[in-house]
């Protein structure tokens, strides 16, 4: 057991010095660096790039609402139109044959509704006819009480008189008579009011349906009127006129051909596309890791790919809020935004479609300290008290103690010659142009940083030596 003690011992301590003797050679390698002075900028722009499309401004997609078969053809592509121009007429007989039936049918509806309201009259005149009648049953009937209440008294007084032997048995019996004949005429009466009443109730119920009637032949008018106004919107749009003023970009439809009405803004249904041309648009898309910085009207540099000597200047007018969306058969990993940029006295030779690229100005900085681009490298240090790197090495034996070790973390920034030796610097960066960015923090004016090559500045870490194979100028 001690034997093999001794003999890991020694393993390790001959790793040891195999490490030591290529660290030490690592650090014997001077590595030939390209350097370049830190100095002021006059101006940086950065700048967002990205490509898309040629656009008017104002379009519109012509799609037919009716099917029917295309009987005239007013323009052709590439003329220009005016808002209310007649573009082209559909066959109209179908909707015009269904026009002229929705009309007659409003007209018999009509008919209908003018009856109703003269049965409605006529009605109204029989109601008022039987509350007449009703109240002459009504003094009838008063009239016939009194008589009796006369022919009653007259009777008790007779009857009175007869008993005690003052009149004579004829005049007895002429006033029961009367009496008699007063109470038949007041049941007569009584019943004659009654059948007035029901009378008068019957035409009150036919004045209440010829109402009701009137009503349903009212709404049967306002439903045939809704139908009329249909079948003449459908006539109408048997001609097709133009919605804006501009210019026949697109004609996707002749004479004899069958126009089908759009769904979901089919591109199969499209008879032609009119475009206004007086303002000109560039609809780009741009990456989600750029669209941050873009705002509403920075400026942009737009290069048509059919105008390759020219350059078109505009302002941005729209930016996306939302990413875009894809067709469920198109797949992408990373996500762009609609642009929108808006040309600045665009040529006459610009066409709806040309594709294009842009450069939008998103910042500019003047005087300011940069390095080049290729100058910035990540490394990985411990982190100090203060959040900088700490790079001195670690004390002995915290290698074995994990709660020693401080935390890690990544910086960015530059290496900087200093006595034939690197030093990492971290530095805090602004905007990015094209080659260079902004230094906000970290180095000053007049240092000399490693800026090359790349395969160097990989594997070039703090302390190692190097020698200048080149200064750059800046």
């Amino acid at each position: 057991m001690k034997r093999k003690i001794i003999i890991a011992a020694s393993l390790l301590a001959l790793l040891a010095v195999i490490v030591a003797v290529s660290v030490g050679a690592r650090r014997g390698e001077v590595a030939l660096v390209e350097t370049e002075s830190v100095s002021l900028t006059p101006e940086l722009v950065a700048k967002v790039s990205a490509t898309g499309q040629i656009r008017p401004k104002e379009y519109v997609e012509l799609q037919a609402e009716i099917a029917g078969v295309v009987t005239a053809l007013h323009f052709k592509e590439g003329d220009r139109v005016e808002r209310g121009d007649v573009l082209l007429q559909i066959d109209p007989v179908q909707t015009e044959s269904e026009t002229r039936a929705q009309e007659a049918i409003l007209e018999a509806s009509l008919a209908e509704s003018r009856n109703q309201f003269a049965q409605i009259s006529v009605q109204e005149s029989n109601v008022r006819r039987d509350q007449s009648a009703v109240a002459v049953a009504e003094a009838e009937l008063d009239r016939a009480a009194q008589q009796l209440r006369l022919a009653q008294a007259n009777f008790d007084r007779r009857q009175q008189l007869f008993e005690d032997n003052l009149v004579s048995r004829d005049i007895y019996e002429v006033a029961q008579t009367e009496l008699i004949n007063a109470e038949g005429a007041l049941k007569t009466a009584r019943a004659r009011l009654e059948q007035a009443v029901a009378q008068l109730r019957v035409a009150q119920v036919v004045l209440e349906q010829a109402s009701l009637g009137h009503e349903a032949a009212l709404s049967r008018v306002r439903q045939q009127q809704a139908m009329l106004r249909r079948s003449q919107d459908l006539l109408s749009k048997t001609v097709i006129r133009s919605p804006l003023g501009g210019v026949i970009t697109q004609m996707h439809v002749e004479v004899g051909e069958r126009a089908v009405p759009g769904t979901l803004n089919s591109p199969a249904a499209t008879l032609m596309v009119i475009a206004d041309l007086s303002v000109i648009e560039a609809e780009v898309e741009v990456d989600e890791t750029d669209i941050v910085d873009v705002e509403f009207g920075q400026e942009a540099i737009i290069k048509v790919d059919a105008l390759p000597n020219q350059e078109l200047k505009g302002r941005v007018t729209e930016v996306g809020t939302s990413a875009i969306q894809l067709a469920a058969s198109q797949t992408r990993e990373a996500k762009e935004f609609k642009v929108v940029v808006q040309l600045e006295n665009p040529p006459g030779g610009l066409r709806p479609g040309l594709s294009c690229t842009s450069e939008i100005t998103t910042a500019t900085r003047l005087k300011v300290l940069t390095v080049p681009i290729q100058s910035l490298t990540i490394r990985e240090f411990p982190v100090g008290p203060d959040g900088g790197p700490i790079k001195e090495a670690p004390k002995p034996g915290s290698e074995r103690d994990p709660e020693a070790q401080p935390e890690r973390k990544e910086f960015e920034g530059v290496f900087v010659v200093e006595n034939g030796k690197v030093e990492f610097y971290p530095v805090d960066t602004g905007i990015m142009g094209d080659t260079r960015v902004e230094i906000l923090s970290g180095i000053k004016e007049g240092a000399v940083i490693v800026s090359g090559p790349y395969r160097t500045l990989r594997t070039l870490t703090d302390g190692d030596a190097v020698k200048i194979d080149r200064e750059r100028k800046t």
